[in-house]
């Protein structure tokens, strides 16, 4: 299934990252570990894109992500593609050759068998449901202890959460901060 995802994103400090925690009603927090995968010379990369497999405690799926073209150079736009895998599948780490995103990748040149896992880490999320769409606080693991922490805002309605974003901002005095992506973040804490 392919969607468009429009986010607005930022890196936090532990301390904002507490302050949020408490002033908004998240869900229950619920982890999920990331494996990244690309080409040896780094074709995905090449082309803006990310390919992960995405494991959580009962279920798993495989994911593509594409740029498109922006509307707003504030949001973070990109065409997801994903397939549902299950857990043993999962468990090989491997892009399954059949679904969506290998037709997707073999649409940009690429097969299957010439990926390889390069990274990973280990999130735990929590979400709470607004009217401006989808508010969630990550805590992320990588492999050589490092963690790190970010607000998302997943949302349909760009106008709206873009106002509430930026007044949420500015009511936590929390300075914009550029966001490198996950998958750079996990190869930037890779243990070799």
């Amino acid at each position: 299934m392919a969607q468009v995802e429009i986010e607005f994103k930022n890196l936090l400090t532990e301390t904002e990252f507490e302050r949020l925690l408490s002033s908004y009603s998240f869900a229950s927090p619920f982890q999920q570990t990331n494996y990244y995968f690309d080409t040896p010379d780094q074709q995905l990369k090449q082309q803006h894109c990310g390919l992960r497999i995405r494991r959580f405690s009962d279920h798993a799926e495989q994911t593509l992500k594409q740029p498109t073209e922006k509307v707003d150079p504030s949001q973070h736009q990109l065409i997801e593609t994903t397939d549902v895998l299950t857990l043993a599948q999962a468990r090989t780490k491997e892009i399954q050759p059949h679904g969506e995103v290998a037709a997707a990748l073999k649409t940009r040149g690429l097969n299957v068998t010439d990926l390889q896992l390069f990274a990973e880490a280990t999130t735990t999320r929590r979400i709470a449901s607004l009217a401006e769409g989808e508010l969630t606080l990550d805590q992320t693991t990588y492999p050589n202890g490092h963690v790190d922490y970010e607000l998302e805002l997943e949302t349909s309605q760009p106008q709206l959460a873009q106002t509430f974003y930026q007044r949420l901002l500015q009511r936590f005095q929390i300075p914009p901060r550029k966001v490198t992506n996950k998958i750079q973040r996990a190869v930037t804490n890779h243990i070799n």
